[in-house]
């Protein structure tokens, strides 16, 4: 009969088991947990390249990301908390861009909008993201998610707000007010320059005279927000 063994070596045979139970020690598991929140957030933004965002579906996000579908549900509790956190993230690389290209001293508003227009347009699928905001990741990402995102959301603004200010001489509170401005006029014309693609078809075999030529939204975005700009300039 094989003796007992002593109580260190239970105790250390115990939390061997444990460990490889957990399949991570205790002491990375924040770092763990972080890594996988991350994976999924890049999976989604991945996502949005291939599809629209009503067109993905969590199980492709966690296909994506290597982790089964209820694995995403830990991290993020719905779709929409999730894209919620793709939008703060692709606001936080487009706020860079606009403190990045606005340093220095005083500028010009035909700088200063030019700015502004490349860093919302350059972000892929930001537009999109915001325009579906206030009627779809709002009302369905839940409330921890949304005072998260709204926290976030507000102390960038005014720290891009404040830069904003800072370049055009501008009043405090000036700056947020601009990037919102400038926010949805770029959802507009975004929105107006690119009908649906069956429609476009559609027009050009039955009302080919109706067929426009294309918005260079760019260009209208800046030069709309450096009349904006100038205006308040000279206020």
């Amino acid at each position: 009969m094989t003796p007992p063994a002593p109580a260190a070596e239970k105790v250390a045979s115990s939390t061997a088991t444990a460990a490889g139970r957990s399949g991570t020690p205790k002491a990375r598991a924040p770092e763990a947990k972080q890594a996988r929140a991350d994976a999924l957030l890049q999976a989604a933004e991945a996502a949005l390249v291939d599809a629209s965002y009503h067109d993905i579906t969590m199980l492709q996000i966690a296909k994506r990301a290597g982790l089964a579908k209820g694995t995403v549900y830990l991290y993020y509790p719905s779709k929409e908390a999730l894209f919620l956190a793709v939008l703060m993230h692709k606001l936080d690389a487009c706020y860079d861009a606009i403190e990045e290209g606005l340093k220095g001293d005083r500028q010009s508003a035909d700088h200063i909008a030019k700015v502004l227009s490349g860093a919302l347009l350059g972000q892929h699928a930001l537009l999109s993201l915001l325009s579906l905001l206030f009627t779809q990741l709002e009302p369905g990402a839940g409330i921890e998610a949304l005072v998260d995102f709204k926290r976030q959301l507000m102390s960038r603004m005014v720290e891009v707000g404040a830069t904003i200010e800072r370049a055009g001489g501008l009043e405090e509170g000036v700056g947020t007010t601009l990037i919102t401005r400038a926010s949805a006029l770029a959802i507009g014309l975004q929105q107006f320059a690119s009908p649906p693609p069956d429609v476009i078809a559609e027009l050009a075999i039955r009302a080919p005279e109706l067929k426009k030529q294309p918005l260079n939204v760019e260009a209208e975005l800046t030069s709309t927000l450096s009349d904006i700009i100038k205006a308040r300039m000279s206020a």
